[in-house]
Order: C-alpha cells, then structure tokens, then sequence
C-alpha cells in the first residue's frame, strides 16, 4: 500500500499497482516513497512504456548453473 495525495488535496493509500495509473491520469499531486513525500512534476517518478536493454537478470537459469539452496 502507498500513501498518495489526491488533488483536492486529501491523503489516501492505494494498491501499489493502482500508483502507475493515478500519476498518468494526473490525478494525485504527490505520492509517499522511502520516508519522502515524491511530488508528480517535480521529482522523479515512474515512467510509462521504458525498456530495459541490459541484460536480463531475473529469467530463472536451467541447468548445470542452477543451484537450490
């Protein structure tokens, strides 16, 4: 859950998958992160439709390099 501020400026919590959606639509002014307020226009928040090129990292390895622990 993550702590937002509504543009009529009452503070809510909303599901984190809900977050991407309300700062698009521009309907929050800011959102709670890290022990800080983060305002939309003014620090740096998600971004939309942003691809990783390096590599990828999280795919599950097989084989002789896969060790369960």
């Amino acid at each position: 859950m993550i702590g937002v501020i509504r543009k009529n400026f009452q503070e809510a919590v909303v599901e984190d998958h809900v977050l991407d959606s309300l700062i698009a639509s521009n309907r929050i002014i800011a959102f709670h992160r890290s022990n800080v307020w983060a305002v939309v226009g003014r620090d740096a928040v998600r971004e939309r439709n942003t691809y990783h090129t390096g590599e990828e990292r999280r795919k599950i390895v097989h084989g002789k390099d896969f060790c369960m622990k």
